[in-house]
């Protein structure tokens, strides 16, 4: 859902901006453009393809119900531009978070990029389940979703999906915040 999708981007480019410390406190102005581009690199290549995911399979739950229009995005180009919009909704919050945590780091304050980015985890769970009927009861269309027209998130087909995105985005952030700060 995209009301998760954004404070979770803005937490992986803490995240990431922890992980490239060195490069952060680098005197090689290059260095943080490097991470810059890793960052930026990584919400296209891990964050966007969630949100396009399940815009694709159930944009009205992916839009929190608040958007009937995506019930029928097929031969409609405005409403299929939406795509570049999910794109910046993965992308700008995560460069933010990254720019945050840079300017916290330089800053000396590592703990309390920490502390936002953990707060960020817990104001994700707080939208997950204040937004308890809409995250657990899923519809691929508005329609279905006020009609009543609803299945269990557990339900085999729809978990299996969630699963597989979140180890995809929670694998890949574990990976690149330990190369950055092993390698870089």
């Amino acid at each position: 859902m995209l009301a998760m999708d954004i404070p979770v981007s803005a937490m992986a480019g803490m995240i990431l901006a922890e992980g490239g410390k060195k490069l952060i406190l680098s005197e090689n102005k290059n260095d943080k453009l490097l991470l810059r581009f890793i960052t930026l690199a990584y919400a296209a290549i891990f964050i966007f393809p969630t949100p396009v995911y399940f815009f694709l399979g159930w944009p009205a739950w992916e839009l929190n119900y608040l958007a009937p229009w995506a019930d029928s995005v097929f031969d409609t180009p405005i409403k299929a531009a939406f795509s570049y919009v999910l794109l910046a909704c993965a992308v700008i919050p995560t460069w933010l978070g990254l720019e945050i945590g840079m300017n916290l780091i330089k800053k000396g304050k590592d703990k309390l990029n920490r502390i936002i980015y953990i707060a960020l985890l817990l104001v994700t769970g707080l939208i997950i389940f204040s937004l308890y009927k809409q995250t657990f009861n899923v519809a691929s269309t508005c329609e279905k979703y006020y009609a009543g027209d609803t299945y269990s998130l557990w339900r085999c087909n729809f978990v299996t999906g969630i699963s597989l995105t979140y180890v995809y985005f929670w694998g890949s952030l574990a990976i690149f915040y330990f190369w950055l700060k092993k390698k870089m």
